[in-house]
């Protein structure tokens, strides 16, 4: 065994048992570590992990991160949750919050959703008599089941778009992958609202406070990235050679936010930086893994195989839970012996809704819990987080496995 491959495993065991080590340990602590370890044992060279950090992405997060907290910063997040709880009923009110940004999702990625429906969801509890842990959990399942649904609701998907074999991305996700999507998203609504406790609604609004700012400069940011998303995808639907990175056009788009909000300051203050430290340290453990060979070792003979569907699902679903599936995605792409659609969306979808199992399958759940816990919430622990989204991600995989191969057989026929 490999000292990168050694390496992470300890990280990501020491994710997983968190909850028994001592609180003032977080996430981003613990893959730091990791980074540091790799780098200082010169497993990974610092000229190969700047190579391995995808800048890209993390534009894009610093840019959606810089959004979401200039929404929460001028009190957009706190009307938002107040339209929502008008709804008086807390089940209600939970599934229109999952469809809202299930839409938010398939729209603007999961990361810019959960970074978005964070504070939200917080009200929403607390105006609700909710559990916080419900609301968290919600957002964690629907930022998932609704960016499956296109080639720009998640990174792992954009990686799959931006590998240019996948013809028309926008139409050819839609056509595999909506209806799975649609059928996991109503039963997972159904799921949370069964299990959701309720007690007495505390009088006035929420605990968090926001501060009411110049709103206009965070909806012009959000209106231009939404415009350039949606341009960029038509661009690669058309296989136009016209084209720019999505961290380009979020960095485009926050900056109404930085120069014109008055509360710029405090929004790039208050930024969740150890959730961008956590994404850097991550490429650098996952990089470091790929440069060593182990998984090529690993995989032996059965490399040939990737491109088999129920090869790529089984992979995809477990391989999320040891690397989480933004970086799983861009190793799998990597060691592909060839790429057929009907694989690539297995990848996609599978890689997708194996982030409803644990905390670090998803890339978007850590940001809703890492978030959570610097406004002050509840710690939802590994065991409680498994609980409730497990029977989710059980489901809505085989169901999307079956729907995938179904289709698969009749379009080939």
């Amino acid at each position: 065994m490999s000292f990168s491959l050694g390496v992470s495993i300890a990280v990501f065991t020491l994710i997983a048992i968190r909850e028994w080590l001592p609180s003032f340990l977080k996430i981003w602590h613990v893959m730091t570590a990791g980074a540091v370890v790799l780098l200082v044992s010169m497993t990974i060279t610092p000229q190969d992990a700047l190579k391995a950090i995808d800048w890209n992405v993390m534009l894009y997060l610093f840019s959606v991160f810089s959004i979401g907290r200039a929404l929460y910063e001028n009190g957009i997040s706190h009307r938002i949750a107040g339209w929502m709880v008008g709804w008086r009923t807390p089940g209600v009110s939970l599934v229109a919050f999952m469809l809202l940004f299930a839409l938010v999702a398939a729209v603007l990625t999961n990361d810019a959703a959960a970074i978005i429906g964070t504070p939200i969801a917080l009200m929403l509890a607390h105006q609700t008599g909710a559990d916080q842990r419900t609301f968290l959990i919600a957002l964690c399942v629907a930022v998932t089941v609704g960016s499956m649904a296109t080639p720009i609701g998640n990174p792992q998907n954009l990686l799959i778009a931006a590998s240019g074999e996948v013809p028309a991305p926008m139409v050819t996700f839609l056509i595999w992958l909506i209806v799975p999507t649609l059928i996991c998203l109503g039963g997972s609504a159904l799921w949370l609202s069964w299990r959701m406790v309720v007690t007495t609604p505390e009088a006035g609004t929420s605990e968090i406070e926001g501060q009411e700012g110049t709103q206009w400069p965070v909806l012009l940011a959000i209106a231009v990235l939404v415009v350039l998303v949606t341009v960029e995808s038509v661009l690669a639907a058309t296989r136009s050679d016209i084209g720019y990175p999505l961290g380009v056009a979020a960095a485009i788009a926050c900056l109404p936010v930085y120069l014109f909000d008055g509360a710029r300051v405090r929004t790039f203050l208050r930024l969740d930086w150890p959730t961008l430290v956590f994404f850097v340290s991550m490429f650098i453990v996952t990089g470091a893994l790929l440069e060593s060979g182990s998984l090529q070792a690993m995989l032996g003979d059965e490399r040939q195989h990737m491109n088999e569907p129920m090869v790529t699902a089984g992979i995809s679903f477990f391989g999320s839970q040891v690397f989480s599936n933004v970086p799983l995605v861009d190793m799998y792409l990597k060691l592909l012996p060839s790429f057929e659609v009907a694989n690539l969306m297995m990848l996609a979808g599978v890689s997708t809704l194996a982030g409803n199992v644990f905390i670090i399958s998803a890339a978007s759940n850590v940001i809703v819990l890492q978030m959570a816990d610097r406004m002050g919430a509840k710690e939802v622990t590994f065991t409680q987080f498994m609980k409730d989204v497990l029977p989710i991600g059980l489901v809505s995989t085989g169901i999307t496995i079956a729907w995938i191969l179904m289709l698969e057989t009749h379009l080939g026929g």
